[in-house]
């Protein structure tokens, strides 16, 4: 048991300072841009863009939430961080219904992190138009 704990405490510290140091690099960001898809397609059926560095940071602050398994399940939209007119990072996610999940790569890694419900009523609060930070 011991031996297990000390073999899975470098891998978890690992893991979520992967999460934490995405978090910190997208708050970073100077601009993003948010597409929301109509469910169950790959159409767009919305997208909000915001320079606002209120917003940009909440939103790459809920990317470090906790590690998850691949979802089995389609996606629901996506972010893209910028930086000087430069992408940093995209960012596919899903936050309704019992499948939800941020999706993006950090140091050649695919990530998938849970989104907490906070992530997810700020989310549908943008889908639905309102720009409350």
């Amino acid at each position: 048991m011991l031996r297990q704990f000390l073999f899975l405490s470098p891998v978890l510290f690992f893991l979520s300072c992967t999460t934490a140091g995405t978090s910190k690099q997208l708050s970073g960001s100077d601009s993003l841009v948010i597409s929301f898809n109509i469910p169950g397609t790959d159409s767009v059926s919305s997208t909000v863009s915001t320079t606002e560095t209120t917003a940009i940071r909440k939103l790459a602050g809920f990317l470090s939430g906790k590690q998850r398994d691949k979802p089995q399940c389609g996606f629901g939209g996506n972010m893209i961080f910028y930086k000087g007119g430069q992408q940093v990072q995209p960012v596919v996610f899903k936050y309704d219904g019992d499948c939800r999940f941020f999706m993006y790569e950090m140091e050649g890694k695919v990530l998938y992190t849970e989104v907490s419900a906070e992530a997810a009523a700020f989310l549908k609060s943008l889908e639905e138009g309102r720009s409350w930070y």
